[in-house]
């Protein structure tokens, strides 16, 4: 199972912070159509700003466990995928790998 490591508090100041955001865009956005009351033009803000935390932590989660994924089935780390060559070592590393999984003959 899936656990995550997140800590309670930073996740709920990134909610507040987003929905403390969306608050800021509503009242500029009650500026731009005056004849909306102001509580429909902060509920329909807090809900768009909702669905989006919840899109982006869907996302973060769903790039993080393929990035997971890649490394534990021996890919390279994602992040040297900018660079042009293998991290130092890289090679040497994978093949003392691939001699020590090479099968052996057993004398019997």
């Amino acid at each position: 199972m899936f656990r995550c490591k997140l800590s309670k508090p930073v996740a709920a100041k990134a909610f507040i912070a987003t929905m403390l955001l969306s608050a800021l865009a509503g009242l500029a956005g009650s500026h731009i159509a005056p004849q909306v009351p102001l509580h429909t033009v902060l509920l329909y803000c807090a809900i768009g700003a909702a669905t989006v935390f919840i899109a982006l932590v869907i996302t973060t989660i769903a790039v993080l466990t393929v990035m997971q994924f890649i490394l534990r089935k021996g890919g390279t780390d994602t992040q040297w995928l900018w660079f042009s060559a293998d991290p130092p070592g890289l090679v040497e590393l994978r093949q003392r790998t691939t001699q020590d999984a090479a099968p052996t003959a057993h004398e019997h």
